[in-house]
């Protein structure tokens, strides 16, 4: 390879990563990637399984399921093994694809709006979002904490509803019996039995 040749592969790569960069700097710009991402497979008219598979991609690259799994177990994760929390995340990424896929079915119109201003609550950021379609409007609230990988989602709230919280209430048995474990098998319970 000569020299021009590799500055210009240099210069492209350094074009096409500044994007990402600046995505992942603003919280309100990770999060309209995020909705463009759901509309994008919401497009493609897939059934529930392959959209399952997209929304777990999604997922991986939008959320910080680590820290989601963490606040979902409570003071019982610190003493999990690290093999309990890895099995923790691994269902909480996939019940919560899971989820998507059941709530997002088919494109109908829907419009995601995210609101420039970010609202600061200590830490974290808050995203407003309306989203319309030919029925009607409602609006989520995204929470985003920054970590290594930039501006991450841990929560959504919709209607008042945390669905942190929700979590947390539907393995609360499964959690205070077994930890990390215990929520790992409560998600497959709950995925089984929605099926």
């Amino acid at each position: 390879m000569n020299v021009r040749m590799s500055a210009a592969c240099v210069m492209l790569t350094a074009m096409v990563a500044q994007p990402a960069r600046a995505e992942q700097a603003d919280p309100v710009a990770r999060i309209t990637a995020y909705d463009n991402g759901i509309v994008d497979i919401l497009k493609q008219g897939l059934g529930l399984q392959a959209r399952r598979d997209r929304f777990e991609a999604l997922v991986r690259e939008y959320y910080d399921m680590p820290v989601i799994a963490a606040m979902v177990v409570g003071p019982k994760w610190a003493s999990s093994s690290a093999p309990d929390r890895d099995a923790a995340i691994k269902a909480l990424t996939r019940h919560s694809a899971l989820s998507l896929a059941r709530n997002f079915v088919k494109f109908g119109g829907e419009r995601f709006t995210a609101d420039p201003a970010a609202i600061d609550r200590g830490a974290s950021k808050i995203v407003r979002v309306r989203i319309t379609s030919p029925g009607g409007a409602d609006t989520l609230l995204y929470v985003l904490r920054k970590g290594s990988g930039g501006w991450k989602i841990i929560d959504v709230v919709a209607q008042g509803v945390s669905q942190l919280a929700v979590q947390r209430a539907d393995v609360a048995a499964s959690v205070a019996a077994d930890g990390a474990a215990g929520l790992a098998k409560g998600l497959a319970r709950l995925d089984a039995a929605a099926r």
